[in-house]
């Protein structure tokens, strides 16, 4: 199994933090965001990590060094996430974990997506207060995803996405093909959910529920302030 973390973004939303460092180093509790996700990777014994950067990239690869393999984003500020996941569409191709390297959360929501008897899942929270704009699911009684996207009637949805998602190899293949389709026909701006849309016709994309245990995405100030009180605390 390998994760493909999406972390070339400069993160404008967080200056100062990001004035001198890139998105995807920025400290909570004097750890890097990245840290945290890579330690939460080896806790389910996943160790072949991947990481798309794009801004200051070489001091992603200064700080992680050989804990990872690279794949660069030149474009970084005229694409959107899909193009990066674009450029590492071959490693699509095993077990994968995909996520932005925006989000913290307790390892243990790992741990539960890999122990889900599904073969392709997003961890979901069904107890935060859905509102427009966000990353919000519908799914039926079984759990399965009918729908995932920021355009959705939040009244109509049942759970928020933490943007944490883990397919099978065979979902793996089916996404990366979804999203060579939908670079190479110059839907660029899109959103790496997006090319799930295989996924959800076959009816094998599940959400897991993880909104006991704490995660935040870290995108602005205000987000950073927070994940600091109210996720880090929990994360031992």
């Amino acid at each position: 199994m390998r994760a493909i973390i999406l972390a070339a973004g400069a993160g404008t939303r967080l200056q100062p933090l990001t004035d001198n460092r890139p998105k995807c180093l920025v400290t909570l509790a004097g750890k890097p965001l990245l840290d945290y996700q890579m330690e939460a990777l080896h806790a389910v014994g996943v160790d072949d990590i991947v990481l798309v950067v794009g801004c200051k990239a070489e001091q992603v690869r200064a700080h992680c060094g050989q804990r990872a393999r690279y794949i660069e984003n030149a474009d970084y500020l005229q694409t959107n996430s899909i193009y990066s996941l674009y450029l590492a569409a071959e490693e699509l191709d095993d077990d994968t974990f995909l996520f932005n390297c925006d989000i913290l959360f307790q390892p243990q929501v790992l741990k539960r997506m890999v122990d889900a008897p599904y073969p392709n899942v997003v961890a979901a929270d069904g107890n935060v207060e859905r509102i427009e704009g966000e990353m919000n699911i519908c799914c039926d009684e079984a759990g399965c995803v009918t729908a995932i996207s920021k355009r959705l009637d939040p009244r109509e949805t049942q759970a928020q996405s933490v943007q944490l998602v883990k397919f099978s190899a065979a979902g793996a293949r089916a996404v990366r093909q979804e999203v060579v389709r939908l670079v190479e026909e110059n839907h660029r701006d899109a959103y790496p959910t997006s090319a799930y849309g295989p996924l959800i016709a076959e009816r094998s994309l599940f959400a897991v529920e993880v909104g006991d245990l704490a995660w935040g995405e870290v995108d602005s100030l205000e987000d950073h302030r927070r994940a600091t009180e109210r996720v880090v605390p929990r994360m031992g």
